[in-house]
This record gives structure tokens, sequence and C-alpha cells, in this order.
């Protein structure tokens, strides 16, 4: 019998080739009628026989478009009855479509690349469905080309019957486009002069960085800073320009071959590496490679990715070696995007730069992440993953932002049972970055038409989120820093309603009595938290002096639990009358400042372990004790455990006299015992949360004491461990217990 339905589906089933899938399922079960997106999602009005319809929802289901994901499908019968299938034109409805992010170049684009009788043989621009821009190109919503940075190419007549063929992957891919009518590569030297242009552009670049000169890329989002990084000395310029002494540089490798030459690399590494999202994956370092010292100094670890779009494709055709390929920034600022930025900000860092004339209107980042037991933990979720769109269970109607934390931050907006996570943005201390966070919250704000009905904040009275948020006449509920980041991990892993005990390790999240705490052990439930352990308080001179200055926190640690004597040796690298005064203030009690942090402790003993007295960049402590651990040595430190506080004297004393490899061999092993001593005697289900829990050394040690004993535990995966996912527990706070009263 022949009947007619409405589909109304929601997810991401828009820019991802799920029209064109649709029509093809359609066709093949003999369905007629119209496919169209609007603002909410695809609508589909369909006529045909009963069992037809069975049939086709089973395959929709099966074989999704790789990038596509359903989460919502409602179906109601219609009356009208339908004569012919077809695609028909977007409609506009209340917005709730979601954002999409770029892709990495899929397998089906990667062979035309390479194919010399394709139309799109080795063109820069290629893409389809299902891979590309989005994120980076998009204006506005419906998601359609009009409405992207591409409106400014006119498709050619090839390019517009791939577009408007239902049966073609290229149907509707809204960044379209080939060599005789998308955009074009450029090779200009530092001041703007156009050197080549198309394909030569990228031959020429390439030669340029064989011969050891310095170049801004224009890929994706962004430019990357590149370098030939088996040259030291290019690599070497490279650091000098751009005031970066000893932090990593990714680098990127043409194809997992080429990346297994330098790297240690496991079969779930391998096909993280492999996958759309293309990350920068944290690798072993392989022995005896001709990557250059210099590229990740006094470390056993690579960040490796491979090239995810026909321009770096194009670029490695020519290129002799493995390339650095960092962010193009000033430290701590957001991505460049554009020229003119490019080459005030960092005229003098560059030789000559690859440019194109496709703009880029929200800038994104590399992804981050790494492999413990063949899981995949991320550390900075942008390109490939963010902006991201869920689906909750929850029922509440209203408009909710959670404002997350100041640094590594990212935000997130609660409508109607939507959530859409912003791309991470960065530390909004640095001017750039800040008007980076309003940028974004604007494109969301207008594309979606949102009228914030309440704001999550942190305790901390001096975000500048915050007092932006309280400037806007929003009004603020505020949450507790560690609390927040426990609760993330509740809801990523979707966890019942009980109480956790949550271990929150981090550099530093301000606390209810005022001090910076960062190592906390809590009894918690989504309503309520308990701090039942911590980490020994000791001070930090100066604040953030400290937070830069390490050996003074090592120093602040000898003082107080009279080690001077003991650390005589470490002390000895330091002015007497400077380490003098800074005794006299803790003696004082001046300009001092409380704190429990377990990522500062990683500092201290990094300072007297590893020698480095002044921290180049945010958790080089912990990299470089990660990089002396040996996994051979039976050696563990003992942290005492009195009235629910965390000692950690005998560690401190004995690590400023062992060996170096035996001392970080040692702490680490020392940090994951407590935990697992702790986590035994409560007997209740663990959250572990905050950027300590990055270090893969540490999360490797847990995994395996946790698993043999099959003592349940529970960590941010997807979501990331650092202050990027506060944001998502102050929005679970708020919607399971203040909204509901």
């Amino acid at each position: 019998m022949r009947s007619s339905f409405r589909y109304e589906i929601k997810g991401l089933v828009q820019g991802v080739g799920f029209r064109p899938f649709v029509y093809t399922l359609a066709h093949k079960f003999k369905l007629v009628g119209e496919i169209y997106n609007d603002d909410e999602g695809v609508k589909l009005n369909f006529s045909g026989e009963e069992a037809s319809f069975l049939a086709f929802e089973k395959e929709l289901y099966e074989k999704l478009p790789a990038l596509a994901r359903i989460d919502e499908l409602h179906k109601f019968k219609i009356d009208k009855i339908y004569e012919k299938l077809e695609i028909i034109a977007s409609k506009s409805a209340t917005k709730q479509a979601p954002i999409l992010p770029d892709y990495a170049l899929c397998d089906d684009c990667l062979r035309e690349f390479y194919d010399p009788t394709n139309p799109r043989y080795k063109y820069p621009f290629i893409n389809c469905t299902n891979c590309g821009p989005r994120f980076s190109i998009i204006k506005a919503l419906p998601y359609d080309r009009v409405n992207t940075t591409m409106s400014e190419f006119k498709m050619c007549e090839f390019c517009g019957s791939e577009y408007k063929d239902p049966l073609n992957r290229r149907y509707h891919a809204e960044p379209i486009s080939c060599p005789n009518c998308g955009p074009k590569l450029y090779l200009k030297d530092k001041f703007g002069k156009v050197l080549a242009s198309k394909n030569e552009a990228a031959k020429e670049a390439a030669k340029l960085i064989n011969e050891g000169k310095i170049l801004a890329i224009k890929g994706l989002g962004g430019f990357h800073l590149v370098c030939d990084a088996t040259n030291e000395a290019a690599v070497c310029e490279l650091r000098a320009r751009k005031h970066r002494p000893s932090k990593p540089f990714a680098l990127m490798s043409k194809n997992l071959q080429n990346a297994r030459e330098i790297a240690q690399i496991s079969e779930a590494e391998a096909k993280l590496l492999s996958s759309n999202l293309k990350p920068i994956v944290l690798l072993e370092a392989k022995n005896g490679s001709n990557i250059a010292k210099s590229v990740a100094p006094n470390l056993n670890k690579l960040g490796v990715m491979l090239a995810f779009s026909g321009i770096h494709l194009l670029l490695f055709d020519y290129l002799e070696h493995d390339i650095i390929a960092t962010s193009a920034n000033i430290s701590g600022e957001v991505v460049i995007k554009d020229e003119s930025e490019l080459r005030e900000k960092l005229g003098d860092v560059i030789d000559f730069y690859l440019d194109h004339d496709r703009e880029i209107y929200s800038p994104s980042d590399d992804s981050i992440a790494f492999c413990v037991e063949d899981e995949t933990i991320f550390t900075r979720t942008s390109r490939g993953l963010n902006p991201n769109f869920i689906h909750t269970n929850f029922k509440q109607k209203g408009t909710f932002l959670a404002l997350g934390a100041e640094l590594k931050s990212s935000f997130c907006i609660y409508k109607d049972g939507l959530l859409m996570v912003s791309p991470y943005i960065g530390d909004l201390k640095n001017v750039a970055t800040f008007d980076r966070f309003k940028d974004i919250f604007t494109l969301f704000e207008t594309t979606y038409d949102l009228k914030i009905d309440k704001v999550i904040a942190d305790l901390h009275p001096n975000f500048l989120n915050t007092k932006w948020a309280k400037d806007q006449g929003f009004e603020l509920v505020h949450l507790q820093h560690h609390y927040a980041h426990l609760l993330s991990v509740i809801f990523e892993n979707d966890l019942p309603d009980k109480e956790y005990l949550g271990f929150c390790f981090d550099g530093t999240g301000y606390a209810e009595d005022g001090k910076i705490w960062g190592g906390e052990v809590f009894r918690l439930d989504k309503n309520s938290h308990k701090r039942v352990c911590h980490f020994d308080e000791f001070s930090l001179f100066g604040g953030e002096n400290s937070i830069k200055n390490i050996y003074l926190i090592a120093y602040s640690i000898i003082l107080k639990y009279e080690l001077e004597n003991e650390g005589r040796k470490f002390l000895v690298n330091f002015d007497e009358k400077v380490l003098r005064n800074f005794k006299m203030m803790e003696q004082k009690g001046l300009n001092l400042v409380k704190t429990s942090s377990v990522g500062r402790i990683f500092d201290a003993f990094g300072a007297i372990i590893c020698g480095i007295f002044s921290s180049s960049f945010e958790g080089e402590s912990g990299m470089r004790l990660e990089a002396l651990y040996d996994k051979n040595l039976d050696a563990c430190y003992k942290f005492s455990l009195n009235d629910g506080v965390i000692g950690f004297k005998d560690a401190f004393k004995s690590a400023l006299k062992d060996e170096p490899r035996v001392a970080a061999t040692a702490f680490i092993n020392g940090v994951a015992d407590i935990i697992f001593e702790i986590s035994k005697n409560e007997k209740k289900e663990i959250l572990l949360s905050g950027g300590v829990f990055q270090n893969k050394t540490l999360l490797e040690l847990i995994y395996k004491k946790f698993t043999e004993v099959n003592l349940k535990f529970y960590i941010n995966k997807k979501f990331c461990s650092n202050d990027s996912n506060v944001n998502l527990g102050q929005i679970y706070y708020y919607l399971s217990t203040f909204s509901n009263k």
C-alpha cells in the first residue's frame, strides 16, 4: 500500500554528503518526494510502499556517510502523495543546524589528487562533501555557498554539473572548485611581492624550504610556520626568531610510511594519524632518525601530523624531508589567518610565505591527542572536532552560556536541549585571544539568534570572561573550578547520579577559601562536593612570578620542609641575597599565595631533577620528567597521608640527592601510587581530571594499577582533561541543579 511520511532529522547532516546519500537510498527503494536543508537539519517528504520505508530507515543508519551523525529522527504520516524524487532549495526555519569543523582530505579526494587523468590532479584545493573546509569559511547559516567565503568564486560548468548532480559526492559541496574556477596559490616575499602563482608557487616554496628558509604556509584554518625539520641550523634559527627556546615544534609528514621513520607508531596511533581528523599525535621518538635534535630538545616524544590538505600534499611532492608545521602566531595569541597580520606580527620571523586567495573567516588550530591502552586522549580539540553540537537528554527550555576558564579557554551554550561547544580559543589574558573569544561568541549569537538567560562562570573574580559577562549585564552563577573539572567527566561519560571520588590535579584553580587549589580529592555528586584530601600547601613567592621562575617553587618547598642543608647543591645556583629576601618573605608572610597545586609540585621536582630554573612553556617540567622516566627501574617515592593532607617531604628530600633518572621515575610512580592507595580505600568509582592527567606516563600507570584490581575509573578523553573542559562541568551543574529550581 502506498503511503507518505515526513522525516525531520537533526544532527551532523548538512555539508557532509547527507542529502545525496538519502537521494541514492530513496532511489534504491523506489521512494519519491523532496529532500531539503533548513536551519534545523534535513527534512524528507516521501511517498512509497510501506515495506520500502522500513528498508530505507534501516540503511539510513547503517550506511551513513563518514562525517554524518543522526542525533534525532522524527517521523510523521502525511497526506500528500509525491510523484518524483528531487532535492529542493534550502528553507529557513529556527536556527539549530550545526556549524561543522574543518576536515582532513578524504580517501576519494586523495586518490583523485594523484590521478593524472582526473581534472583535479594535483589541485591544492580539492575537496568534496566528505572533507575540506567548513568552520573556517562559514559566515552564516544555512550552509550554502552564498554564506561562505567561497561565494567569491563562480563555479565553472564542470564544477556546476557535479554540484547539481544528486548522485555525485560533490553534490552541494559548497567549497567545490577546480583549477579553472577556484582559489589559487601565491608565493610571496616577506613584503608581499608575488614571486610565483598556482602550482608553481608550491614548487618554489618547497625549494626554499629545502634550502633552509623559513616560510609561512596558509592552510585550512590559518598559517603554519614551516622549515626543514632535519636542518638543525634552520630549526635553531626559527627558535631564535620566534623567541621559543625549548617548547617542542609539531612536525608534518607526507604519509604514515614517512611518519614511521621518525617515531614509534602503534596500531591505534596509526589509525588516529590517518583518520579524517589528522590531529597532531604525540608519539615516542625513534632513535637515530634524521629529525633535528632542536625540534624537541631534552624530550623523547614528537608531535606528528600527516598532510591533511591538497596544499600540503602538493608541497610534499617537492619537499625532501619532513617539515616543522607550528601555528603561526605570537606566543599565546590566535593562529594568524591573513597575510597583512602575518607581515605585521611575524615579518621578522619568516623569509617568504605561501598564500592563497580563499578567505579564512574563522581561524582554527590543529587538534592534539595521544593514545593510552589503544584509547585516544585529546589535549586540544579544534580542527576536525570543534565546533561540536551535542543533542543532550536535558529538557530545560532556555539559553545558558558556560564561560569555562581563562586559560585554554573554550565555552559552550545550551539552548533547548542542544549543546554548542566552541573550538579551542586559548589564553584570554592575551588581547588578541580575548578578541577571538568575543568574535566566536558573536558568531554563535548572531547565527542562532541567541538571547542568553543565564551565565555560569568560574569562582575567580578576576577572570576576563567573567568581567565581560558582567559588563554585558548577564545574570551569573559561579562554580568552583575543580568541581567543574570533575563534573565534566560525569557529563562526558554519561555517568549515573551517585557519589564518586574525584581527583583533580592541575596548575591553578580558585577555591572557596580564596587560596589556589590544584591537588584535590573530592567526594562529589552532581549537586555538591566535599574536599576530603589535598596535597600539602606551600607558598608561591609573588604568585605569577613563581609560575615562571620555578626554582622559587622548589625553594619554597625546601623552606617549608626545612631542607636547606639537603638542598645545598641545588641552592648554590642562585644568588644568596635573593634567596635571603624570599626567605624573609616566607617568614613574614609577605606577598605570598598558598597553593596545593600538583602542577606546581611537578615544576618544583622539575627544577631540582632536570635543572629547569625558569619554565619557558606550560607543562615543560612534566614533559622533561617523562623523558627521564625508566619503566625498568623499581623506584617509587612514598607520599604520606595524615588527616587528609598528602605530604611529600620525604619524596622531595630524596629527589634532592637521587640521580635524575631515578628521581623522575620514583616521583611519577609515587604520584600514581598515592592516587591508587586513596582510591582503593574509598570503594567508590573514580573520576580523574585536570591538566596533570595529560601526562601520558602517569596515565599509563593509573590504567595498569586500576585495571589489575578491576577498580572502575573515568577520565576526559574527547573533551580534554585541561581547562578547556571546565565549561562542560559548569553547564552540567547548572542543568542538573539550578535550572530545575
